[in-house]
């Protein structure tokens, strides 16, 4: 273990962990794709009970409703996400080492660390955050890839992330509820970055971000009982196992393969 380089990513986690709170506070919440089996007509404003049309100038095209949310992080907040992206960045160097998809990864990192924050204040997951993320992510892994030789890495992580989509896409059309849109998209970053290191890491860390979720529902649900109606942010628990298996995925895969 090179003690410099976990040292050096973790300062550079520490700075730019301190700006993603205050990134994550501009976001503008908008609403989301509806699913085909959805409802698809507009939202209105100032409709009686009697259920009478109201005047078309009260009328509210859904593209139209979104609820601005810019705040100020406090110091608190801030330091958290530092602390927290310098954990990140130095597990990563500690973990992977000195290679070429260190870059990659942290960029991952941050990207998930930043898309969490919001997603746990509004119940989103920014495509301004995620797509730069994949973006950045995507060039760390092609660089690792033509550095190291590893274009079949290049095409299981196209594989996953077409794949990871899928799967999430179809439990977003069929439990619309559960799973937001930005969760679908989420997952097929997730997958992509997984499956670059490896099909089996895929699985563990959905693995791993499913059981994260399924706890703090079950935690939840015990504290406000059965009847809450509202929805638990899923991108936390997401980016929570796309950590682990980005950093702990090949121990799991191998202990799981060892004892099957």
């Amino acid at each position: 273990m090179d003690a410099a380089l976990v040292a050096g990513c973790a300062v550079g986690g520490l700075a730019i962990g301190g700006c993603l709170d205050s990134l994550s506070g501009r976001i503008v919440r908008a609403p989301e794709p509806s699913p085909p089996s959805a409802s698809l007509e507009p939202a209105t404003v100032g409709a009686g009970r009697s259920g009478t049309t109201p005047p078309a100038s009260s009328v509210v095209p859904p593209t139209t409703l979104a609820i601005a949310s810019r705040r100020r992080p406090g110091r608190a907040e801030i330091a958290v996400s530092a602390l927290l992206t310098a954990l990140l960045f130095g597990l990563a160097a500690w973990r992977l080492g000195a290679v070429p998809a260190l870059a990659g990864y942290c960029a991952l990192f941050a990207g998930l660390i930043a898309a969490s924050i919001v997603d746990a204040r509004l119940a989103i997951v920014p495509r301004t955050i995620l797509y730069p993320t994949l973006v950045v992510t995507a060039l760390g892994i092609v660089a690792a890839s033509a550095v190291d030789h590893r274009w079949r890495a290049l095409g299981d992580a196209a594989i996953g992330g077409v794949a990871a989509f899928a799967v999430f896409f179809v439990l977003w059309w069929c439990f619309p509820r559960g799973i937001g849109y930005g969760d679908v998209r989420l997952a097929g970053v997730i997958g992509a970055a997984l499956g670059w290191i490896g099909f089996g890491e895929i699985y563990v860390g959905f693995l791993a971000a499913f059981a994260v979720g399924t706890a703090v529902d079950f935690v939840v649900m015990t504290r406000q009982g059965t009847g809450r109606k509202t929805r638990l942010a899923f991108g936390p628990a997401l980016s929570i196992g796309a950590a682990f298996g980005v950093l702990w995925g090949p121990w799991a895969v191998h202990v799981w393969l060892h004892h099957g």
